[in-house]
């Protein structure tokens, strides 16, 4: 409420002075942004790209601490943030010889805890599941609550090399768009409220689809 409601007040460059609402990427005015820069990304990729083969890449971790209480929900997603770290340096060895670029997304569990889908685009060739094996592997390693039977190659990467519509695809799992964070559901909001907390980026882009949005 005290951001919906904020605002700054700065001169522009013919010295008038201009009085704008202070925006974050939590209002609903702020969706738009998201799904245009989307959109964005899906006209670059067909301008810069040939065929491309998305790969969704899904990382996630127990909440259950080892007494089987729940574990601090920071705490839980700051653990995820890190084996992507370390999973996204395997990932550039595992792709070393392709064009590729990714986009990660964090997305709520009904429980409010979070989750993270990272989609990668590899350009003009078969792309395996298989391949992204040891990125998986990475990922294991430096998160301690991930378990390894929901980080199988079967449950954790979809290939999919029919995308038409890449930035739907990519918006479905970002859920903000067309309501006020304080008007979703109770999961969401506490999702909202640990992304606020830890200050984590729900979507973020390689260098290279910003370079071509």
């Amino acid at each position: 409420p005290i951001y919906q409601a904020g605002h700054i007040t700065f001169e522009n460059d013919d010295g008038d002075v201009v009085r704008t609402q202070v925006e974050n990427s939590y209002m609903e005015s702020y969706s738009s942004r998201y799904y245009a820069k989307l959109k964005d990304l899906e006209r670059g990729v067909e301008r810069h790209y040939g065929e491309i083969t998305t790969v969704m890449l899904t990382l996630s971790a127990s909440n259950e601490n080892a007494n089987g209480g729940r574990r601090c929900p920071a705490d839980h997603m700051r653990e995820i943030a890190a084996g992507w770290d370390t999973a996204r340096k395997q990932l550039h060895q595992t792709l070393s010889g392709d064009t590729w670029q990714y986009a990660r997304v964090w997305e709520p569990h009904k429980s409010g805890y979070g989750h993270m889908h990272v989609a990668v685009f590899v350009e003009n060739r078969e792309v395996s599941a298989g391949e992204f094996r040891p990125v998986l592997e990475s990922y294991l390693s430096a998160c301690g609550p991930a378990g390894r039977a929901a980080h199988t190659v079967e449950n954790a990467v979809s290939v999919n090399d029919d995308v038409e519509n890449l930035g739907t695809y990519i918006s479905e799992y970002i859920g903000i768009f067309g309501e006020s964070a304080v008007e979703r559901s109770m999961h969401e909001q506490a999702f909202y409220a640990v992304t606020w907390a830890t200050g984590t980026r729900r979507v973020e882009f390689s260098n290279g689809e910003q370079d071509i949005m």
